[in-house]
């Protein structure tokens, strides 16, 4: 860490010096304009232009080394998490058949569209402006109610046949995940400031309650496939009663994460802990009951750590409004 002594000028302002070897990198001279960014105590420089750089940024991409389908998904989803706004390929083995793979692959990612397909590929993101990562989970906990009422319904009607489409709500939780994950690497390079370290946190927790929710929705849907192999009408109404006291508690999770209320966070992990234990208590059965009350006892723990991270949100923020 450098440090430098501030100077006394023109005796009502004060003065410090930058680093040559900074001005140098940013291709500064004398006259350019320096941005200051100031919050609470803290300082932030940058040259002028600098934040408009580093939010839409490109790649070109010359040779992919590997180009079986499972290696090209894996390296395109990377590209899109880590913030990429625009891949340019111009692979010298390039063919119709890779463009089609590529193309496949790019209906997974919200926002990114083949823009260009000639002598190379450009792949570029629509959604390059900022988003409420709040919608995103928000979204995701809906998905949540909306299949466990779908299974509820089809316990109820004993009528499976719709349970096979909460495939394609997996699906859309997928690709709002890897939405939520590139959004925190792109704000994560702009909140690096110790003065927005409370924001940062905060995205890292977002983040962490996306991949629980994407869990938990895996969860319910590998319990769909289970209950219709399950012929012991007992122990589906059994799962049954689980599965409502799980949307009741899940439903109040939710609201205590996005309001922000400790009393309701606190109320919702102690729920999630008393309807762990009355599971543990009803595992046996059937091999496909028991595999089906495990799926539905992950879910529990799953959100039970969504109550957690409500909570430690809950006190962090109070603690900032006592500040």
């Amino acid at each position: 860490m450098e440090k430098r002594k501030l100077q006394l000028i023109g005796g009502s302002s004060y003065m410090v010096s930058l680093p040559k070897d900074w001005i140098k990198a940013n291709g500064l001279k004398q006259g350019d304009e320096i941005v200051l960014e100031i919050e609470d105590k803290v300082i932030t420089l940058y040259p002028r232009g600098f934040k408009e750089d580093i939010r839409i940024s490109k790649v070109e991409i010359t040779d992919f080394r590997r180009y079986d389908e499972k290696f090209l998904r894996r390296f395109i989803y990377a590209l899109y998490i880590q913030g990429i706004d625009e891949i340019i390929i111009t692979d010298k083995k390039m063919t119709s058949r890779l463009i089609a793979k590529i193309s496949e692959i790019v209906k997974s990612l919200i926002g990114m569209e083949i823009i260009d397909a000639s002598d190379r590929v450009v792949l570029r993101c629509l959604t390059v402006t900022d988003f409420d990562m709040y919608g995103v989970v928000k979204r995701m906990t809906q998905i949540v109610r909306t299949m466990i009422g779908t299974i509820l319904e089809a316990i109820k009607k004993s009528d499976f046949s719709a349970l096979p489409e909460l495939k394609n709500l997996e699906d859309d939780t997928d690709r709002l995940y890897l939405l939520a994950i590139r959004q925190e690497h792109r704000l994560v390079r702009e909140f690096s400031s110790p003065a927005k370290w409370n924001e940062l946190r905060l995205i890292l927790g977002i983040r962490t309650v996306a991949k629980l929710i994407e869990e938990i929705i895996d969860n319910l849907e590998n319990f769909s496939k289970y209950i219709v192999k399950l012929y012991i009408k007992g122990e589906l109404e059994t799962l049954e009663i689980f599965l409502i006291e799980l949307n009741k508690a899940f439903e109040m999770v939710s609201n205590a994460y996005f309001n922000s209320d400790l009393e309701m966070s606190e109320d919702s992990i102690q729920l999630f802990e008393e309807i762990e234990k009355k599971m543990i208590e009803k595992i046996e059965g059937s091999p496909q009951y028991r595999i089906s009350l495990e799926s539905l006892l992950s879910t529990c723990r799953h959100m039970k750590s969504i109550g957690e991270i409500a909570l430690n949100k809950s006190v962090r923020e109070s603690l900032r409004a006592v500040e």
